[in-house]
């Protein structure tokens, strides 16, 4: 009978080592037979036996513009060859026109290390074989996640991510990508003459802020009428917190059930850095006030209370300049590591709440 405890035992911890060994963010490139230049290329992976979940990063430029595109991802792992198969099932996030066509992928990669490095090669392919937007080369290594420590993802970089409407430019043969926009020799915005007169919008005030309203002009007839004064009506700014921030909405984007009371979390920009403000509360107290979201994480210790719904809250300072205010949350707490995507703007803030065991 203590045998058999002794190997269930084993069982259980060799199946524990074995995700550890796959799970985690990966990143590198891929590249093109007919285009040797490399795509950045960002895996993030959750492995439980022989299969994963996850998601994939691409980040390209094309015409000067940074672009990127966040795919989930499922898989296999073959724990004989050390190889996993790891394939694009959707597109859940990207900054890309709408006119592009996406090529989600398939890669098979193979496990190697070599000394202190651990890296994934191996190739791709279409995950849809009736779209030729071609095959080529992978190659990832290891993000290894330590304690209080999380890496952050490559910045963008100046490469082509393939997709089947992209002619590339210059005299070179068109070749089928994957995801950038369509190169025409239009630009991609509405070249059709504006013959309306344009319309100035102002951007709606802040609850907490005094609307000063200015006197309207209008044409009138000759017709004599007596003066009144000019009705002023008070106005009233909204509630403010204690912390001076003002009421909105939140929204809970997770609910994690953690062993520790000790969690490190990190926050960055997820995709392209620009210019997203934010400022952090934790159970209703400021952790972090006014911080700019780049590619280097914002670093917060934190320590959650037994009995209670701890909550951390993202609060948007601003939009940047491509609303909404998002950002990527790692949570590390003892030997586990969680991932969240949050998305708050002027009207609602992003909420995560912890509870302990």
């Amino acid at each position: 009978m203590m045998k058999q405890i002794f190997s269930v035992i084993f069982l259980l911890t060799s199946v524990s080592l074995f995700a550890q060994k796959w799970s985690g963010q990966w990143s590198g490139s891929f590249d093109e037979k007919s285009d040797p230049a490399p795509t950045e290329y960002v895996l993030e992976i959750e492995a439980k036996g022989n299969t994963f979940t996850g998601t994939s990063i691409t980040y390209f430029s094309y015409y000067g513009k940074k672009y990127y595109t966040i795919c989930e991802i499922k898989g296999t792992i073959d724990p004989g060859s050390k190889t996993l198969v790891s394939t694009e099932t959707k597109v859940i996030k990207k900054n890309t026109p709408p006119e592009q066509n996406d090529c989600l992928q398939i890669h098979t990669l193979t496990y190697f290390k070599k000394g202190d490095e651990e890296q994934l090669i191996g190739t791709w392919k279409p995950a849809n074989p009736g779209q030729n937007c071609g095959t080529g080369s992978t190659t990832l290594s290891r993000k290894v996640f330590v304690k209080n420590i999380v890496t952050t993802p490559p910045p963008p970089a100046n490469n082509i991510r393939n997709n089947t409407t992209l002619n590339k430019p210059k005299t070179t043969p068109p070749v089928a990508a994957k995801k950038p926009p369509v190169a025409t020799n239009k630009p991609l915005t509405n070249t059709k003459p504006n013959t309306t007169k344009p319309v100035t919008v102002k951007p709606a005030p802040k609850k907490d802020s005094v609307v000063k309203s200015t006197p309207s002009i209008k044409k009138v007839d000759a017709e004599v009428k007596p003066q009144t004064k000019p009705e002023n009506k008070p106005v009233i700014a909204a509630p403010k917190l204690p912390n001076g921030l003002e009421r909105r909405d939140n929204k809970i984007f997770e609910t994690i059930t953690i062993e520790e009371e000790e969690i490190t979390v990190n926050l960055y920009d997820n995709a392209e850095i620009d210019g997203d403000i934010i400022t952090v509360l934790f159970n209703g107290e400021v952790v972090a006030s006014q911080k700019s979201l780049t590619d280097k994480p914002i670093t917060l210790k934190l320590k959650a209370v037994k009995g209670r719904d701890n909550t951390l809250t993202m609060y948007a300072e601003n939009q940047g300049r491509i609303p909404p205010n998002t950002a990527l949350m790692r949570v590390q707490c003892g030997d586990n590591y969680y991932k969240v995507f949050l998305s708050a703007d002027d009207k609602k803030n992003a909420s995560v709440v912890f509870r302990v065991k």
